[in-house]
């Protein structure tokens, strides 16, 4: 039988964490925890992922893949299947790998390319050489490809596309407030900065603006690329096995604001300790990476947004590794650690009751694995 299989990772925050939400820059990176997202053929009209028709309310995310990539009217019924080593609600990008898997394979099966009289998506893109936009209007995208004009692939595999459609999924599930740092971290893979102006003119890839309430928010958006870590360095991801909603992570820290002129102090601290952590990320100065992360957790935990099962899976992977922090909106959720001995480090989390991952620096972004010649629709 004939199926369309994509992948696309997980993430970590390396640096900047709720500073971000304030206009200061984040830095996340791409784990080898990955979502696979698998599509065939059904004779049942529509999307069903299980034995059930998607619906909005139970699959906001995918509905929202399904309006912009798959006409249900005239095109076959599909059957979606998930497998995935992100865990949910841990503050790792569960929902944002998720769609942009989905976004890949609903774009792969339905067999679409690009026109290339017009430059338009069939999905509802349009493009005039500078810019485009989603046709539900507002969300945008200006990027730069390696020839420094603006323009869009034609290939059946768009990152940039993945990666604007997941972002759109996000804030449509989320009363439409949403960065793009996770869905651009998981199509893109490796390790993405994202900030209000452009930090780095060589790294720079794209600014994404997006309506919110009666404003507009844009978002300058930037990979760092040919990193030079020694072989053995390796990230260990710790879980506490609690879950905190990041909307009420966030609004606390607003709460918090409110009342504490000192947290803006803290804010723009760990705003400049994200420029440190780029610096020494570029340089391979695995040494400083892992000073910088500590760090951060120390100003996290100033803002009120860590938790004593965060802080004793951070405490216990210090003496293993070279730094170690929350990762994520805290008051629960996942650590990291940097570190020479995955097998120590690991180790040590999880005696001290959490549940460990290791990855690696750079691991890909989304995949199309699987694809029979046009698609599902005319498979040749």
């Amino acid at each position: 039988m004939d199926e369309v299989v994509a992948s696309a990772p997980g993430k970590v925050v390396l640096f900047g964490e709720h500073a971000v939400v304030y206009g200061h820059p984040a830095i996340a990176a791409s784990i080898a925890q990955r979502t696979t997202v698998t599509l065939r053929t059904t004779e049942e009209p529509g999307v069903h992922i299980g034995r059930a028709r998607v619906d909005v309310e139970r699959h906001p995310h995918l509905a929202t893949m399904i309006a912009h990539l798959w006409d249900e009217t005239s095109s076959p019924g599909l059957d979606l299947s998930v497998t995935s080593d992100v865990p949910r609600g841990a503050g790792l990008g569960s929902s944002a790998a998720f769609a942009v898997a989905s976004a890949v394979a609903l774009r792969a099966a339905g067999g679409r390319r690009v026109d290339p009289s017009t430059g338009a998506w069939l999905e509802g893109y349009a493009s005039d050489g500078s810019e485009a936009a989603l046709f539900h209007g507002g969300h945008g995208v200006r990027r730069r490809d390696e020839e420094g004009e603006h323009r869009f692939g034609q290939d059946a595999l768009s990152l940039e596309e993945a990666s604007l459609l997941g972002h759109v999924a996000e804030a449509m599930s989320q009363d439409g407030r949403a960065s793009p740092m996770d869905t651009l971290t998981s199509a893109y893979g490796g390790l993405v900065l994202l900030s209000n102006r452009v930090e780095r003119e060589d790294a720079w890839i794209m600014r994404r603006t997006m309506p919110m309430g009666d404003a507009q928010r844009s978002w300058e958006l930037h990979r760092l690329e040919g990193l030079r870590f020694e072989e053995g360095l390796s990230l260990v991801v710790g879980h506490t096995g609690i879950n905190a909603p990041t909307t009420n992570m966030v609004a606390g820290v607003a709460e918090r604001r409110a009342e504490d002129p000192g947290i803006d102090e803290t804010m723009d601290a760990i705003g400049a300790l994200v420029h440190r952590g780029m610096e020494a990320l570029l340089a391979g100065d695995a040494e400083a990476v892992g000073r910088a992360m500590t760090e951060n957790h120390l100003l996290l935990r100033r803002l009120g947004v860590s938790h004593p099962a965060l802080e004793t899976l951070v405490s216990a992977a210090l003496s293993t590794s070279l730094g170690a922090k929350l990762t994520g909106a805290g008051g629960g959720g996942c650590m990291i650690a940097l570190t020479r001995d995955a097998k120590a480090t690991s180790e040590a989390i999880e005696l001290a009751g959490g549940r460990t991952w290791i990855t690696s620096f750079g691991t890909p972004g989304a995949q199309l694995e699987a694809c029979p010649e046009g698609g599902l629709i005319n498979p040749e």
